[in-house]
């Protein structure tokens, strides 16, 4: 049985979630701080907006807003906060941390995370999909890339489709978009 390798069908399918998950500290706004205007509302938070910190210092912008969570892009980092954690300002939205701040409650829920998921990337562990199916067992991990036993096959997937949590292992994908991948991923004629 061979091994089909389905990140390259995945990238353009999917969207990834946030690789970190961090909530912002909450400081005293520092004397000087630009004034907000109140609670931002659901007008306030859309796709595309501008994130800035509590001293008035572009952040990034929104990336993607999920039910009550809000994805930050900032640079190369993303972050997830709730929507309560945004304030009105004058040229977009803020949030009640510094850059600085932000920047270290990311690097530090990547760093939790990936030793989370060093923990539970092992052979033999059930693998679970989003909409909660399970979709196979690791069957090996080589540096990056995972090898996913499936009954319809096993597939390689790199390391960043899959997140652990207290429940086990999932992967950032439902049973269906990893069947189309695989599906797209199998050589003409197979």
């Amino acid at each position: 049985m061979k091994t089909r390798f389905v990140a390259t069908a995945l990238f353009g399918a999917l969207m990834i979630p946030a690789a970190a998950q961090a909530k912002a500290p909450a400081p005293a706004a520092p004397v000087g701080a630009p004034a907000n205007t109140g609670q931002a509302t659901a007008a306030d938070i859309v796709a595309g907006t501008k994130v800035f910190d509590s001293q008035g210092v572009e952040i990034g912008q929104i990336e993607a807003v999920q039910g009550d969570n809000v994805v930050i892009a900032a640079g190369a980092n993303r972050a997830t906060l709730a929507k309560n954690a945004f304030a009105k300002a004058p040229a977009g939205v803020s949030v009640n941390a510094t850059k600085a701040q932000l920047d270290a409650a990311v690097a530090d829920a990547s760093a939790k995370a990936g030793a989370s998921l060093d923990t539970a990337l092992v052979a033999n562990a059930e693998v679970k999909s989003q909409d909660g199916a399970v979709v196979g067992t690791v069957k090996q991990v080589q540096g990056d890339q995972v090898i996913l036993d499936r009954p319809d096959g096993a597939v390689s997937l790199t390391r960043q489709f899959f997140a652990a949590d207290a429940s086990g292992l999932t992967l950032r994908m439902t049973a269906a978009q990893l069947d189309a991948a695989a599906k797209a991923a199998q050589p003409a004629g197979s």
